[in-house]
């Protein structure tokens, strides 16, 4: 895809971009709290909007822990249960409502069974072994073909992550990919600010170790070439122009909701910044039509009187 295509993306795509949680903005945290002030009052309208503000970036950590969509709407489900069953459990006083939910999000994906390509892709050695037995040959110049190498960038840089631990997994997309800072890492990881850059640390010298000798996105002398992957992919039939799984030219990319900069942790540089965050925020599931469903159950009601002021279960 040409520069000027991108940005012509990147313009388009400035009208729908759902406003990040992470950004230091106390406008936002304020409007947090009043929804959840409301939705405990019996706002069925507040506690949509709660969840509509987050359930997109809860979406999208979870699916770059798991990489099959099912399964990332799975423990988006999930977690929204345990976030709204819990609602009345939060404390102001205590801190942010991000963190409060964020904590909850991040305890999950931590503690969940094993999920999606999880189950596949367990460390750097087997999963660098089973790429490098991909035969080369060079590619067409078909559209087919392009998206096809697009999506094999994405998908394999996504499927690097899963060789990490979960902790370090959490902590890497937090920073490298929502630009979360250190202490708001740390409170959400519930870790002091150094060990939080101890995590991230050791994940970067793990994937360090592994993709600057083995990555072409990384290091172009390198030996794995996505673009040399592709035809092997295409004749296979696990690739075509209908199959594609991470690429998503009509989503904004992560660099256009959280920046381009990047806090250095220590003296670490995250020279996977630029390549992670151009990669998409992914579309999520219809929350609303998920949560009025789940609103009809009595389960539900047992918690939430919606629209009755006053009679919410604590």
């Amino acid at each position: 895809m040409s520069k000027q295509s991108e940005h012509a993306e990147d313009a388009m795509n400035q009208a729908t971009q759902p406003t990040s949680p992470f950004l230091p903005d106390e406008e936002l945290q304020t409007t947090d709290r009043q929804l959840v002030e409301r939705a405990l009052s019996g706002s069925q309208e507040a506690l949509e909007a709660l969840v509509t503000r987050h359930q997109p970036w809860i979406y999208n950590l979870a699916f770059r822990m798991v990489m099959v969509r099912e399964d990332a709407e799975d423990v988006t489900q999930e977690v929204l249960i345990k976030i709204i069953t819990k609602l009345a459990s939060y404390d102001p006083e205590c801190g942010a409502f991000r963190t409060w939910l964020y904590r909850i999000v991040a305890n999950h994906v931590i503690n969940m069974k094993t999920r999606g390509y999880e189950a596949a892709i367990t460390d750097l050695d087997t999963y660098y072994s089973f790429v490098s037995q991909v035969p080369d040959e060079d590619p067409d110049s078909s559209p087919e073909t392009e998206l096809v190498i697009a999506d094999l960038a994405i998908g394999c840089v996504m499927g690097t992550l899963l060789c990490l631990e979960r902790k370090q997994r959490v902590a890497f997309i937090l920073a490298i990919g929502f630009g979360v800072t250190d202490a708001m890492g740390a409170e959400i990881l519930d870790m002091s600010r150094e060990v939080f850059r101890k995590t991230l640390s050791r994940a970067r010298a793990k994937l360090h170790q592994y993709m600057s000798g083995n990555c072409s996105l990384v290091n172009p002398e390198a030996p794995c070439h996505c673009r040399k992957k592709a035809p092997a992919f295409i004749k296979s039939g696990a690739y075509s122009a209908d199959r594609i799984f991470f690429h998503r030219p009509e989503r904004p990319r992560l660099r256009d909701l959280v920046g381009e900069t990047i806090e250095r942790f220590g003296t670490e540089v995250y020279e996977y910044a630029p390549l992670f965050r151009q990669h998409p925020f992914y579309e999520p599931p219809d929350a609303i039509g998920w949560l009025q469903g789940m609103i009809e159950s009595k389960s539900f009601q047992d918690i939430f009187h919606l629209d009755n002021p006053g009679e919410v279960t604590k």
